[in-house]
């Protein structure tokens, strides 16, 4: 139960029955009592008894019957003095609402009868040898017998309203860390899926578009140039099976994600640009600086460059060159330049492909552009370096 107020709010049947056997059988047991006092006496043990029946109900119905319990007494002078043990309890009730106007309520009645309990022993008859000093004594003995039932009961009720508070503090707190908790698992399983994803798409698309290129420059060649026929041949196979290997560690991680990725590095884009020349692309690279070797950037750096080299392969004109520039003096900037292909997707810039090569590049905390510019496609990226980026 995430609400501690819910049992005081929302009073059980059980809890109300209880309630209202008891206001029974103290109206019952008090009201014979008293009616020996008087017949205010019995009635207002009555009305107490009704009050402590109703008390979970309705606080304004619980106060509207002690406040008439009260009037007889006061009126007549005949208290009952064992039926009254019950402003206690009903104070207390008061005292532990969960209402600001219930508590405000309560301990402005506490005083006021305090104060007029202590002014009903001043008013009444004195006798003849009673002194002033007597008075005092006996109002403030009212007084204080009074507010002992009133703001004690009051009193104690507060404390309990102040435990069930900070018991409802501590509750909220931990349903709060818990809902962090679950907010965090949530996002770092779709980052996850993510991630998984563009690494298959990466792998599956590169992979697949270098197959496709070479075999139909292999089918081409296979009666005209048997060796080119046959290195194209070799080219597939060997993508084939790194393809196959880079599966299987996705698959590994994910059937245990504790197994770390592992980092691509320098050859592994040396691989990318030869099985890329080798597929009859014309690949001018420039590089300038120091390589980044953080795994952050690495993965990053690898991925984006195999991916806008495997669109200019399926959607660019490869009659002309496809100009590579790598920048790391600034952390990491690539430059993609190809013209732009005959085929209606070349310049849509809407493929899974730009899509994950963004979401790599804004996780690493850069940037990414590309798009059509005159005749040419070209792709834009900046990953900051590690030390920029923390």
């Amino acid at each position: 139960m995430s609400d501690v107020w819910s049992a005081v709010e929302r009073p059980t049947r059980r809890g109300v029955a209880l309630d209202v056997l008891g206001g029974v059988a103290f109206a019952v047991g008090m009201g014979a009592l008293h009616l020996q006092i008087g017949p205010a006496a019995g009635v207002a043990a009555v009305l107490l008894g009704a009050a402590l029946a109703v008390r979970r109900l309705s606080w304004p119905l619980m106060s509207a019957l002690a406040i008439a319990a009260a009037v007889p007494q006061v009126a007549t002078g005949q208290l009952a003095y064992l039926a009254d043990l019950a402003y206690a309890a009903l104070f207390a009730t008061l005292g532990s609402s969960r209402s600001p106007l219930a508590r405000r309520f309560g301990l402005v009645a506490a005083v006021v009868a305090t104060v007029v309990g202590g002014l009903f022993i001043a008013f009444l008859p004195a006798g003849p040898d009673r002194s002033l000093l007597m008075t005092v004594v006996a109002v403030l003995g009212m007084a204080a017998l009074t507010a002992v039932f009133t703001l004690g009961g009051w009193l104690l009720g507060y404390l309990r309203w102040q435990t069930r508070r900070a018991v409802q503090a501590r509750v909220d707190a931990r349903l709060e860390a818990a809902e962090r908790r679950r907010v965090s698992e949530l996002y770092d399983v779709e980052q996850e899926r993510r991630r998984i994803a563009a690494d298959m798409h990466d792998v599956v698309a590169h992979s697949w578009a270098v197959v496709a290129a070479q075999s139909d420059g292999a089918r081409y060649a296979l009666r005209h140039d048997p060796p080119a026929a046959e290195r194209a041949l070799e080219v597939i196979g060997e993508t084939a099976r790194t393809a196959i290997a880079d599966l299987r560690t996705i698959v590994a991680q994910l059937r245990d994600p504790a197994l770390a990725p592992s980092t691509p590095g320098h050859a592994q884009q040396q691989e990318v640009l030869e099985r890329m020349r080798a597929s009859g692309m014309t690949v001018e690279l420039h590089e300038s600086g120091t390589r980044d070797d953080s795994p952050l950037v690495a993965l990053t750096a690898h991925r984006l460059l195999a991916e806008s080299l495997t669109n200019a392969l399926k959607h660019g004109d490869l009659t002309g060159p496809v100009r590579v520039e790598q920048d790391w003096r600034d952390g990491y900037r690539l430059t993609v330049t190809n013209r732009l292909g005959d085929s209606p997707e070349s310049g849509d810039g809407t493929g899974h492909g730009l899509v994950g090569m963004a979401e790599r590049a804004t996780v690493a905390g850069g940037t990414f552009t590309a798009g059509p510019e005159g005749d040419a496609w070209v792709v834009r990226a900046h990953v900051p370096s590690a030390e920029a980026a923390s």
